[in-house]
């Protein structure tokens, strides 16, 4: 398949409907321009959504209140090593 795109005056140029579709690109999408010796390859860019679930099932689920307490004892030392105290 080929397709084509005029280049505007600022350097924009707007994707081709069908290029869109292939790339499951929509508004506020965004995608990647990576070289290739002589040629650029458009990809769609990943965004942290598209790994949601990839470690599904993998993972051991913490306790958010041991959790909680732990950062506040952390941030608690260091504050406390600022202040000059031991």
């Amino acid at each position: 398949m080929t397709v084509t795109a005029k280049i505007t005056s600022k350097g924009q140029i707007t994707l081709p409907k069908k290029v869109r579709d292939i790339l499951h690109l929509r508004e506020g999408g965004v995608v990647v321009f990576e070289q290739e010796d002589d040629t650029f390859v458009i990809k769609p860019a990943q965004s942290l959504l598209d790994y949601k679930g990839y470690l599904k099932g993998r993972a051991k689920h913490a306790d958010v209140d041991i959790v909680r307490e732990a950062a506040r004892t952390y941030v608690g030392r260091k504050a406390g090593k600022r202040a000059g105290r031991p």
